[in-house]
Formats: structure tokens, sequence, C-alpha cells
């Protein structure tokens, strides 16, 4: 097979292949540019030199993709040329259990322009290169993006090879440096080697990615004597269950371009920068972080153990959740006992923030019903948190919503509740009594909160509190029986989205739906019982309904809706262009009223790119297209033989 003109060459499924070089083309690909080879049982090795003369093969290949090879044992087989990889940018490698290692050190010598480097779930992976010599260093000098995730028995980016003066301990006693005179125990040599080391430096390094890896430590004590941290712009750190300190102090101090900071689900981590000493005072200052999260790190006690402050002054969202040992927010203004009293008990040096230190232009903020809780007991000033617009409410067991945390944030315009307890979001009292705040709100989102009853209450008193609501989403409220009640109106309502609320049997009143007169969207999907979209009503006349403004229209798996209404109301979408009808099953009409959809054409059975059906109006559609589904059924059922008992 001649491929040497070739600049792309992507390997799916191919058979026979064991070795891809020396299989397709021994003498190499000298125009290859962009590499990708999956899905393949058979390979175990890309380049293997032992079996022909090693050449350039490579010579200007950029990228190379590896992918579902559960043989892949070696990327290389023997020795290389400096200059086998020289042209290569990127290299990015999932699902190849058998891979133990990647590529030698002296390959690794080889990437001078590697600027993203990406090695996904390898279950056997141990190392990434071996350094056989202890003066032997490397410097990624271009490396941009270094993404490290799901290899449990990776335990640090390289293996040092250890000479025998080096490991040679045959007493177990304390010895001491005659230089420094300071005493040094046996079991210093125990301690965990860090992932990271003075020997890899990457001094361009941008974005750095560890999930679910085997290390207890990822930076050395002491600062290497070049820095490698100072271009970070975002670290994220996940799963990581041995790691109990994040980072030195010296690598906090060196974050000065970092933007986006991210550290869930490690179960042992105690502090996110270790002491090394016993400083007086240590001030911490993060100049250009915009994202914070701390997420299910149920053993986390503070953020220094020492005396110290952390400022944030560019803090734009913070998330925080399952942090259950430490107080998340103490305030330069509370005395030691009101801390207690107010924060539950917990020292003030155990706080992870100075509120203001992080607060000041904090524009969006996720926590889960503890932290909430915290912030509202502990009765910060209000103005602290005058630049909040986006307020997101996780794992609260509480059973009533707590609408007077909104007293803190006065100028929320985003609100968001996800997997709680919550029966009711918006009770009589209260929500009258917090009026002024809920105005401000313009998109309300509920998501996964299975014992919710009602959002407003039946005969509410608090009919006019979202007037300037242009967003409602729900999904997955299981037990919603009624999203508002009639008497409610949404004038600045665009967006409305319903999902999988099995309970509900309509959407809306129509004295409600009267009052939308800006709705751009409504989407409902996976909502079992519901039989019409707008409400018909016993004994009341007759409505005319227009929805002006009103361009999609999407209705999927509602296997009892029987029509968009089942009353004689009038309804005219002057502006609908995109009808949705997908496995609506018992839908047999669209209105038995008087209806007008001057701009429509077509129905659509999938949200694919389809030309859609249509018969001239849109009632004639939809009883063409149940007939058609009706026929389609019976054909498919006759496809299959009837099997008669006979007794």
């Amino acid at each position: 097979m001649q491929l040497k003109e070739i600049e792309e060459l992507y390997l799916d499924e191919v058979q026979g292949v064991k070795n891809v070089l020396y299989d397709l083309d021994a003498g190499g690909l000298p125009k290859l540019k962009h590499l990708s080879v999956q899905n393949n049982p058979y390979i175990w090795c890309i380049v293997d030199s032992v079996e022909w003369l090693p050449c350039d093969a490579f010579p200007l290949l950029e990228s190379l993709f590896l992918r579902n090879l559960i043989n892949l044992e070696k990327i290389c087989h023997g020795e290389l040329t400096a200059t086998f990889f020289s042209n290569l940018r990127m290299i990015k490698v999932r699902n190849c259990d058998k891979l133990r290692d990647f590529l030698s050190i002296s390959v690794f010598r080889g990437l001078p322009k590697l600027q993203n480097f990406e090695l996904i779930k390898c279950k056997n992976m141990e190392e990434i290169f071996t350094i056989e010599r202890e003066s032997e260093k490397i410097d990624f000098h271009q490396l941009r993006f270094l993404i490290l995730k799901f290899l449990p028995r990776l335990t640090s980016f390289y293996h040092e090879v250890k000479s025998h003066s080096a490991v040679q301990i045959t007493h177990k006693e304390l010895t001491t440096d005659k230089l420094s005179k300071e005493v040094i125990s046996v079991a210093d040599f125990d301690a965990p080697m860090p992932f990271f080391s003075g020997k890899v430096m990457f001094p361009n390094l941008e974005a750095l990615e560890l999930c679910a890896i085997n290390c207890e430590k990822i930076w050395p004590c002491q600062p290497p004597v070049l820095p490698s941290f100072q271009n970070f712009t975002s670290l994220i750190v996940r799963g990581c269950d041995k790691l109990k300190h994040l980072f030195p102090s010296f690598v906090a101090r060196s974050f000065v371009q970092l933007q986006h900071l991210e550290i869930s689900n490690c179960r042992v981590l105690e502090d996110i920068v270790t002491q090394e000493d016993e400083t007086e005072f240590t001030k911490f200052v993060f100049p250009q972080v915009t994202f914070l999260k701390l997420w299910d790190l149920p053993e986390l006690r503070t953020f220094y153990h020492g005396r110290h402050t952390s400022e944030w002054p560019l803090l734009k969202r913070l998330e925080l959740s399952g942090c259950d040992k430490v107080n998340i927010f103490t305030s330069e203004s509370f005395n030691f006992q009101e801390i207690n009293e107010a924060l539950l008990n917990i020292p003030v040096q155990e706080a992870l923030f100075l509120v203001e230190k992080v607060v000041t232009n904090l524009e969006e903020l996720k926590l889960s019903g503890k932290e909430i809780t915290m912030i509202f007991q502990g009765q910060f000033p209000d103005h602290l948190f005058h630049n909040l617009k986006m307020l997101e409410i996780m794992n609260d067991r509480s059973e009533n919503f707590p609408l007077g945390i909104l007293e803190t944030f006065r100028c929320l315009e985003k609100l968001e509740v996800r997997s709680s307890s919550y029966r009711g979001i918006f009770p009589n009292g209260d929500a009258v009594r917090h009026a002024p705040m809920l105005e401000c709100i313009k998109s309300l989102k509920l998501w996964k909160l299975p014992d919710l009853k009602h959002i407003w209450e039946q005969e509410s008193e608090s009919d006019s509190i979202l007037q300037n609501l242009e967003i409602l989403e729900v999904w997955w409220c299981d037990d919603l029986i009624n999203l508002v009640p009639s008497s409610v109106s949404f004038q600045n309502l665009t967006i409305l989205e319903l999902w999988c609320c099995r309970r509900l049997k309509s959407l809306l009143a129509p004295s409600t739906a009267k009052s939308l007169v800006r709705l751009e969207k409504i989407s409902v999907e996976g909502c079992e019982m519901m039989t019409e979209i707008i409400a018909s009503e016993v004994d009341v006349g007759e409505h005319e309904i227009i929805f002006r403004k009103l361009k999609f229209l999407s209705l999927e798996n509602l296997e009892c809706l029987v029509s968009f209404c089942s009353g004689n109301s009038t309804f005219t979408f002057p502006s609908l262009e995109d009808l949705f009808v997908i496995e609506c099953p018992m839908m047999k009409i669209f209105s038995t009223g008087v209806l007008e959809t001057p701009m429509l054409n077509k129905v659509r059975q999938n949200q694919e790119v389809d030309e859609g059906f249509w018969q001239g109006d849109l009632n004639a559609t939809i009883k063409w297209l149940s007939k058609e589904k009706n026929v389609q059924n019976f054909e498919e059922g006759c496809d299959h033989p009837f099997i008669y008992h006979v007794e």
C-alpha cells in the first residue's frame, strides 16, 4: 500500500494491522500531518524500529490520535532518531489499557513543538517516561495544555531510576546534615513523591487537568530553580482520592495569570494550600481568577492552616458544595463570639474566605443548602452581594425554599434550583413580603425537584411577583400538579420549557396564555399525563388567544396528548414557523376551535432537518399524520406472525 502522498490518515477497525508504520508503508509517510487510529484489537505498536531501519518516518506529523486500541503496548518499539516526531504538536490517547508507559525520554526530547498532550482512561499506565540519570532534566518548552484523566496506576509524571548510593539506607536511625545542622529522619525518604518535580519544566503551560490519578502529592515542597507555573490560566483537579494538600504556598503565589480553579471529589483533601512554616501572617492574592469551584471535599477544613487572608478581586463565579467540615464565609466585621453563634460554632480561622475579599465583583453563585443556610444565618451586609446576578441552589433537604435569602441578593436576575426536596417555591405570605427582590428575576429554572407540588400556591396573593420573568424552565418535577394558578400572568416571558413533569395534565390556563404577548418558544416533552397544552375550562365562554411572537413550538413524547386545546377557543399564531409533533400517538387534531397559522407550512416529526409534512392547514396535517402513523403501526404489526394457542 503506497501512502507517501497522503496528509491525513484515519484508521478505524482496519483488519490485520499490528504495526501501523511497518504494515502500511515501512518507508515512512513523509507528507502525513494527521494520524488517527481507533477501534483496532490487533495493533500492538505504532512504530517498530526493530523490524526496519529507523528513518524520519513522520517529518511533518502534527497530530496523533489513538483511541480504543485494547492491545496497544507501545507507541514506539526500539530506538528512534531524535527528529522522528519533530513536528508533532498534539497527542491524544484514550482507552489503551495495555499501555504502561508512553514514550522514552529521548523521544520526548525530540518533541520541541508539542503543545497539547492528553492521556485518558489508560488503566495500566504507570509513568509517562523514565529518567535514568539523576542529573537529567526535560523542558516541555512549548507545551500549553496537559490533561491526564482516569489513570488509576499513575503516581508520577515520570519514573526516576535511583542510583545505588541514593537508595542505600542501612540504619533505621536519625542522621545529621553537617552543613545545615538540620536533623533528617529516615522517614523523610518514605514521604510521597510529588507528581511533578524540578526535573520536569513547563515554562509555558496554560492549562492543567488531573482527574482520578493515584498521586498523594502534586508539587514538591521546595520551589524549582526556574518557575513553571507563572503562565497557568486553568487548573482542574478532580477525583484524586489520596490527595491531602493541593499545592504549597510558593505555587499559590506564582498563579498570577490563573483564571479558572476547580477542585472536586477529592475525598481526603484537608487544605488547599500547605503550610510550610510558622509565618505569623500570610496573604494570598489571586489577581486574575474569575471562576472558583470547590465541590465534594468532605474533609476540607481550611484554605490554609496558618493565619491568613486570600483575595479574589476579579472573581465572577463561585461554586461551593459538599464541604461540610468547613465554614464558607466569615466577615471582617464579626468578632469571635458572633461567629461562634451565627456560624455553627466553627472557629474563625476555619472559615474558607473573608466575604469582603471574595464577593466584591461576584456575579454568579452556586451553593448547596448547607452553604445557603450559613450565609442566611451569617447576616452579612446586603451591599456585599450587590453585583450578584445568578444564584443556583442544589441539594437542599428543606421542605420550603428559603425565600428570605433573597434579601441578601437584592439584584438577582437568574434563579436556578436543582436536586432539592422543596414542596413549594413561592408561598403566599413570603412571596408578597419579598416581592421587590422577585421583580428583578428574569430567568427561573427548576430541575429535579421530585417533591415539588406547586411553584405558586392556588389562589395565590403573589400573582404578579415575577412580572419581569423572561425564561421559565421546569425539568423532572414528577409531583408537580399545576404549573401556575390561572390568575398568574407573564407579559415578558419569551421561553417556556417543560420536561418530564409526569403528573401535569395541562400546561397553562387560557387566562395565563392570553398574557404571553412576548412568548417566542414553547417546548413540552415527556409529560406522560398531559392531555392538552391550554386547559379547557368548564362553564367559561370562548377565548381568543393570540400568540403574537411565538415562532417555535415543540410537543414531544406526550403519550396522552389529545390536542393543543380541546375547548372552542380561537387560536392565532401569526409568527409560528417551526412546529414539531413527535411521538404524540393520541393527537388527532390540533385544536377544535378556529385556528390561524399564516406563516406555518410544515409539521415536523423529528428534530433533525427534514422537509416536514403539510396538508393545506394545521388540523388537516395533524389528522393526516395520525392516519399515516396508524397505517405504519398496522404494517409493522403484519410483519410479525400471530401465534394462536389452541386449548
